[in-house]
C-alpha cells in the first residue's frame, strides 16, 4: 500500500507532509485485520487527487465480515463509500440515522444534501 500512494520506507514519520502522514495512518490502520475499523476524518488532510484512491484503499482494504465507521464533514466526497450513517447533533446525541439507499429513494435527495436539510439553522 505504501508503494500505490508513492511513500517511501526511508523517512521518519515527522518529516512527512500533513497529507502523507494521514496516508501512513490509513496504510497502517487497514494492514491490521479487526472486525471494527473506526476512521476520524480519513480524507481530511488529502488533497482531491488522492481522495478517490483513499477511499479505495478503506474499501478494498477490510473485510466483508468487519465493519467501518468514518467520522467526516466531507459528507459529499465519502457518500459513494457508504452503506449507513448517522449524524450527530450538537449535543452529540444521534439526531438521524439510516440507510444511505433509502435517503436516495425514498427522499430523492443525497446524503450531503440530507446533512444540510438537518443542520441548516444549527
Amino acid at each position: 500500500m505504501l508503494k500505490d500512494l508513492d511513500i517511501t520506507d526511508d523517512r521518519t514519520l515527522n518529516t512527512l507532509s500533513k497529507g502523507t502522514k494521514e496516508k501512513v495512518q490509513l496504510v497502517l490502520t487497514m494492514a491490521r485485520k479487526t472486525s471494527l475499523y473506526i476512521l476520524d476524518e480519513p480524507i481530511g488532510g488529502v488533497d482531491p487527487a488522492a481522495r478517490d484512491y483513499v477511499l479505495k484503499t478503506i474499501i478494498g482494504s477490510y473485510s466483508p465480515q468487519s465493519s467501518v465507521i468514518i467520522c467526516t464533514h466531507l459528507i459529499a466526497d465519502i457518500e459513494v463509500a457508504l452503506d449507513q450513517f448517522a449524524f450527530l447533533g450538537p449535543d452529540g446525541k444521534i439526531a438521524l440515522s439510516g440507510s444511505v439507499e433509502d435517503v436516495r429513494e425514498q427522499r430523492s435527495m443525497s446524503l450531503n444534501q440530507l446533512f444540510k436539510e438537518t443542520f441548516r439553522y444549527v
